[in-house]
């Protein structure tokens, strides 16, 4: 059955943050899997998992994601700011209905894909505040 704004039952959102190049005790990369019935965090350092943590998705957040859709389906990705020593990057896929509607992976450095960022994390954002903040899942003390 559709949700609003086009996401259906079966839908599968992926969220991931790629954290710059830093030391070990610093660096946190971030995948989150949405989907209507569960939301599920990792956060590591360099493969070292420091946080697995899966909690059940609020209709509201479901509906949010699907209502909010169009924010992320128009945003396109400057091919020529790719790949970029030091800076970050996010992966942003949404499957439903057996289509892929979104498909982003913008590289963040020196400016580049200025505003992508801040577009993506504004919309996962419902989702992303299930869980507590990185730097209570996997302090850099960890």
């Amino acid at each position: 059955m559709p949700a609003a704004g086009g996401l259906t039952d079966d839908a599968v959102v992926t969220y991931e943050f790629h954290d710059s190049s830093v030391p070990p005790p610093f660096h946190r990369s971030v995948t989150l899997t949405v989907t209507k019935d569960s939301s599920h965090i990792v956060i590591d350092s360099y493969g070292d998992v420091l946080a697995d943590r899966t909690d059940p998705t609020p209709p509201a957040v479901w509906s949010a994601l699907g209502a909010s859709l169009p924010d992320v389906t128009g945003l396109t990705v400057d091919p020529a700011d790719t790949g970029c020593t030091g800076g970050t990057g996010i992966t942003l896929t949404v499957e439903s209905g057996g289509a892929t509607l979104v498909d982003l992976d913008p590289q963040f450095c020196g400016g580049s894909n200025s505003g992508l960022d801040v577009a993506i994390d504004a919309w996962i954002a419902p989702a992303r505040d299930i869980f507590p903040s990185t730097s209570v899942l996997a302090p850099a003390d960890q």
